[in-house]
Formats: structure tokens, sequence, C-alpha cells
């Protein structure tokens, strides 16, 4: 029986075989058997001298138990032919190795180290039912609480505000040359009704990101990503990516999906709009406004209007007006000065 490619494996009653499940896995050496979905993998190095410490995996057995992997150096290329992210696999002798305390991506006590002896085998007929992926999230508190002690790495959903500094009202343009060069996107993302959070996506991430972005027919708007550190930049609460990171939008898995569905039944939690996150603080004095009215007269009119227009509206709906308009960012900084000058 094949497996298939979304959703859970199709369940089969021909194996007597005894597993281990992994809430038994304990510390030591195991001659058990264990049976598992491989859900990601990737290379751990040293962040300074960028040597290869080892691949380490993200496993989930049939109860939903999920622990992490490690293969070290000397036997990854025994071992990597074989791994498949997605696939299901049975591992026999294996040595139940303490988890790190930094940068955890599994709560498990233990992670699941391959030994001399180790025998990976692929599983072609799927004989129970595995999950393909689990999340763990955190919400803005839970990220400000753990902010800095480079604890578990866990993941977020949200709503993008900005791509690169970009609205998503037109479609950001994102270079994927010039991504590849610099290797690095910044989205501010909000999680339901919470604080807009910078997040920074590095190298695999930041190509991953602009790949799946520039695939989508319509923009996206809802973002999945995993695996994410916390720090404190200029005062500032900000998401960062790592080595485990992966990326989700709109129709990816499940919780991108609800995600989807609660943002379309909470419309005004998507029309939000920050003047902190919309635009870039800059100090424009009485006499500035007044002289960017006398040199770009043309546009007074622009002004004037965006203006009484903005009075008329709920005080809610001022930066969405004016963002949502065909307003050059001159005009905006001049109309958000302006609104601070009448204290509105």
């Amino acid at each position: 029986m094949a497996m298939k490619r979304n959703g859970k494996s199709p369940v089969s009653s021909d194996t007597d075989e005894k597993f281990m499940f992994f809430k038994d896995v304990s510390l030591g050496p195991h001659e058990n058997q264990l049976r598992f979905r491989l859900i990601h993998f990737w290379e751990a190095r040293n962040p300074v001298k960028k040597k290869l410490i080892g691949l380490e995996m993200l496993l989930i057995d049939e109860q939903g138990t999920v622990i992490q992997g490690f293969i070290s150096p000397g036997r990854i290329k025994k071992y990597l032919p074989d791994l498949k992210q997605g696939s299901v696999y049975t591992l026999k002798n294996f040595y139940g190795s303490r988890n790190k305390t930094m940068y955890r991506v599994a709560d498990h006590i233990a992670t699941v180290s391959f030994t001399w002896n180790s025998e990976l085998s692929v599983l072609y007929e799927i004989p129970t039912s595995f999950d393909e992926d689990r999340f763990r999230f955190h919400s803005y508190e839970d990220f400000e609480a753990n902010c800095d002690l480079k604890g578990d790495l866990y993941d977020v959903v949200g709503h993008m505000k900005l791509v690169n500094g970009q609205t998503l009202i037109e479609r950001p343009t994102l270079d994927e040359v010039k991504i590849d060069t610099t290797r690095h996107i910044m989205v501010h993302v909000q999680s339901h009704d919470g604080p807009v959070m910078k997040l920074y996506l590095w190298d695999q991430a930041a190509a991953d990101f602009c790949k799946k972005f520039n695939s989508y027919d319509n923009t996206p708007t809802v973002l999945l990503v995993t695996a994410v550190n916390t720090k404190r930049l200029g005062g500032t609460l900000a998401l960062t990516s790592m080595s485990p990171t992966r990326v989700f939008m709109d129709y990816d898995v499940q919780p991108t999906i609800d995600y989807f569905n609660w943002l379309g039944s909470n419309p005004e939690i998507a029309m939000q709009v920050s003047a902190d996150v919309v635009t870039k603080r800059e100090t424009l004095t009485i006499a500035d406004i007044f002289s960017y009215m006398k040199q770009e007269s043309a546009k007074l009119g622009t002004i004037l209007h965006a203006v009484d227009a903005m009075l008329r509206l709920p005080k809610v709906q001022y930066l969405w007006f004016v963002q949502t308009r065909n307003v050059r960012r001159s005009t905006q900084l001049v109309f958000l000065s302006m609104v601070s000058c009448l204290n509105i």
C-alpha cells in the first residue's frame, strides 16, 4: 500500500513487529526498533566557524510524539541518500542522547542518535497512520518572555503587513537573484490581534520565502515560520530564522488554512495599520511641512483632500485611509505629521 503525498498514510494490518514509541525512549543505548515519519532534516553547523556538527532531524511517531534525531558527520554519507522529507522509516539500534538545552526543536528529553550499527529502512507499505507535521506556536507574550534566552525554537503563524518594506496592497516585488545574493528578507508579521513583530529570514529560509511567495498567483497573506529565535534588536523584539526553519503560506498546511479562514472572518484585524509599521519615523517641523507644500504646490490639493477625508473617518481608519490612497511616500509623511500636530 503506497503512502499518500498529503494527509495521513493509509492503514494496513500486516505486521506483528513490536516497535518502541518515542515516549518510551530513555537515555542510553537501545536495540529496540522505532517507526516514524521524517518531518524535516538539516545541517547543523558551528555558527562561528561554520564547521559541520552533524545532520539533525525532526521525527514523529504514530502517537504524534515528536523527537529530535541526530547523525554525526562521519555517518551522514551512509544514511543521507535514503533521507526524504515525509517518508516513513524504521530504525533499529540507536542511542538515546540527552537533548540539547539551546535551540531545541522538540520537547523530548532525549535525542535519537544514530550509532555504528543503526539500521535505517524505508517503509513503502505503511501499516498505520502518521501525522504529517507538528507545530509549537508561541504568542507575542511568549516570545517576549523568552527573548534572548537561546532556549527552545518555537513557531509563529500570522498575517504579513510588510515584506522588505513593501505593503501587500500592491504585490511586493521580490528579486530572486538579489535575494540569492543578500540571503536576507525582513517581514513584518502580526499574529491575530497582537503587536506587529519584525521577522528576519536568513539564508535558505529567505530563498524559500522568495520562491514560495513568487509562486502564488494571488498575493499570499498568511505566513507560518518554524523554529524562530527571539532577540532584542535596538530595544525591539525581533524573530530570526535558524537552520531548521521552514516557511509555509496560505494553503500549505492546516494551521495556515485555519489562520486564513480566521483572518477572513476578522477583516478588521487584517485592516489594522500602525504608523510604526507603515512609515519610517522622520522628524518634520511645521516649517518643513510648509516648505514641502510650497515646492510641491501641485500636490497641495491631494494633501488637503486627504486631510479632509481623514477628518470625516473614525480614528482607527486614519492610517488605513492614507495607506490605501494613491499618494506618494513624501505626501504620506506630511499627512502623518499633520495628524501628529493636530493631535487627532
